[in-house]
């Protein structure tokens, strides 16, 4: 049973699809009472009688409600995924409008000349005004505040857990992101809408970006902070430097489940567990018809999710990408190179380096040679004691 308010908020909410008032009461009831006739209606709907169906004749020429004839007249309201091609329109509208300010940012940027010069202001605080600045700054949050910090940053918002849980009352969202701390922090309050993780980020200084309105930054040796209006600071921190800390560090329930904090860097770093990942995976698949199935999955997920312009490279520039972003992986102490004209692939590795190479383009090489048809032979694999390396050749023919 919906109650009187919730029917508020659902009537409310269908006139952003673009009916009126009466039209969303008629099709709300209609939703709920099933076919009905005209009589049947005014009794349900709060709709006056002497529009009742006037206004059904309107739904249906908005195609949300149908006409199903006889003597009365009834009518049906249509499932609500009738309104799913409002919603798709209007985010197509926000993507256009998201990409028509784009432009516009980068016409203004081209029509300021390099020796153009704009002076801009920044309020300079003590260590006790920064504080106050910051309290004041959160009651005053209408949406968001994301905060990026260290230790000191972290203590700065522990005093502010009264300002905090009186925003969080009033549905603003709060996300931290602090460096690990040797204990991990309680609030006296708990509230789905302040969420805060844990990374190796922010190390001797600390920002808040509350709204879209301001950026507090503050020197964690000093104590001093830093107040900024700057639209374009705003912008680069709350979407850009902020949204990737955010995904680069951990949940508090995760640290806490962890009782060595000697553990917590490597743990939380990523991209060192990836790298462990890969050496594993390395070790323990050795026979070529295993890299090359794990290998084409790889390139299949790239062209899924993240490179799907990759499948339409010609066979030699994808090697050519593939080989630079190995030796981006595997680090400066390797060389991969191929020889287009012999069709020799070379790569050259530290000698304690064995078995398959640490290196998740190594397998998508593989793969894309099983995918392009193209036959791998290897032709060598040796290490060089005296020069510390290992080389190993491969030939890539293509099938007959």
């Amino acid at each position: 049973m919906v109650s009187a308010s919730e029917l508020g908020d659902l009537s409310s909410g269908l006139q952003g699809f673009g009916l009126t008032e009466y039209e969303s009461k008629l099709y709300l009831a209609l939703l709920s009472s099933g076919p009905s006739t005209v009589n049947q209606l005014q009794y349900v709907s709060l709709v006056p009688r002497t529009k009742v169906y006037q206004v059904a004749l309107q739904l249906v020429k908005k195609q949300v409600v149908k006409e199903l004839g006889g003597k009365p007249v009834r009518f049906e309201a249509l499932p609500p995924d009738v309104f799913q091609g409002v919603v798709v329109d209007r985010e197509r509208n926000v993507r256009s409008l998201k990409r028509v300010l784009t432009s516009l940012k980068k016409v203004r940027e081209k029509n300021i000349m390099p020796q153009d010069s704009v002076e801009e202001r920044y309020l300079s605080l003590g260590s006790q005004s920064t504080l106050m600045k910051l309290k004041e700054a959160i009651l005053k949050a209408q949406t968001s505040i994301r905060c990026a910090v260290d230790g000191w940053g972290l203590h700065l918002i522990q005093e502010c857990s009264e300002e905090l849980e009186t925003v969080c009352r009033q549905d603003v969202e709060v996300r931290v992101v602090a460096s690990v701390p040797p204990v991990l922090p309680t609030f006296p309050f708990a509230s789905s809408k302040l969420k805060i993780r844990y990374g190796k980020h922010m190390s001797g200084r600390s920002a808040f970006m509350i709204d879209s309105g301001e950026v507090l930054l503050v020197n964690s040796q000093t104590g001093r902070g830093f107040q900024f209006m700057l639209g374009e600071l705003r912008g680069a921190f709350g979407e850009d430097l902020f949204g990737e800390f955010w995904k680069t560090s951990t949940g508090s329930k995760t640290l806490a489940s962890i009782s060595n904090a000697d553990n917590l860097p490597f743990l939380i770093d990523g991209l060192g567990i990836s790298r462990l990942f890969i050496e594993a995976v390395t070790r323990g698949v050795t026979e070529e018809t295993q890299i090359e199935s794990i290998g084409g999955e790889f390139l299949k997920l790239l062209e899924e999710r993240a490179a799907p312009k990759l499948k339409n490279e010609s066979f030699e520039n994808a090697v050519k990408l593939i080989l630079a972003l190995m030796q981006e992986e595997l680090g400066e102490e390797a060389t991969a190179e191929y020889d287009s004209l012999t069709r020799i692939f070379r790569l050259e590795l530290p000698s304690y380096q064995t078995g398959t190479p640490n290196s998740a383009w190594y397998f998508a090489l593989s793969g894309l040679l099983k995918a392009s048809g193209i036959r791998n032979e290897l032709l060598h694999d040796a290490p060089f004691p005296e020069a510390r390396n290992r080389i190993i050749q491969r030939k890539f023919a293509a099938t007959s």
